[in-house]
């Protein structure tokens, strides 16, 4: 159950290599108004990912992390600023010679963008873990993972969608991410390991990697 949720939540970090625009009629902004409370398509012409800059930021914004604190590749430097940067969009023009970022994502991109969501949220969670929590306030690391429903477990997803996308969570995926706090066998996952796919799968959504 949550290999098949953490597929559903990197589908949308997936057609990055296929680009995201629209094709239909309307000008940049430009949405239909019916009047009624239904979620309507965007009809912006074309959908920008954050690149390498904007993702960290955002990621240091919402989870309460240092600059250098977000992801780093063992010891070697920072994921988004020296790493992994052409993949995330990013120009090198000092050490490669590249003065433009590459027109289209690369094959590596997806990966690197789940790399760092994932870094970035089990650098939070060892944060709270190991000292007074920022983020994952309502659980305790030394228990098992709440059961859906429970105070804790909304809670803590509520933060997290606040945080993360600046909203508070639907019913629908208060029951998706349900399954995030049991094992494939229905058995409470650690608390620690709920926080951390729960924080990836929010961090992983179209509506945080796209603006």
């Amino acid at each position: 159950m949550i290999t098949r949720i953490l597929l559903h939540s990197l589908l949308p970090a997936l057609v990055l290599a296929s680009g995201c625009r629209d094709g239909g009629p309307g000008g940049a902004g430009d949405t239909e108004d019916t009047g009624t409370d239904e979620v309507q398509r965007a009809q912006r012409g074309e959908l920008q990912w954050k690149r390498n800059a904007a993702l960290q930021r955002d990621l240091m914004r919402a989870l309460g992390l240092p600059e250098d604190g977000v992801c780093n590749e063992f010891g070697r430097g920072s994921c988004t600023r020296e790493i992994h940067h052409i993949a995330l969009g990013a120009a090198d023009p000092l050490r490669i010679g590249l003065y433009e970022p590459l027109p289209d994502t690369l094959v590596s991109t997806p990966i690197v963008l789940d790399r760092v969501v994932m870094s970035a949220c089990a650098n939070r969670a060892n944060l709270d873990q190991g000292g007074a929590p920022v983020v994952f306030t309502e659980l305790d690391f030394g228990e098992k993972a709440p059961a859906e429903g429970d105070d804790a477990f909304t809670a803590t997803v509520t933060t997290l969608y606040r945080r993360l996308l600046s909203r508070d969570p639907e019913p629908h995926e208060l029951t998706t991410l349900g399954g995030l706090a049991v094992d494939e066998a229905g058995k409470p996952v650690s608390a620690r390991d709920f926080a951390v796919l729960t924080c990836f799968a929010i961090g992983t959504s179209s509506e945080f990697l796209f603006f």
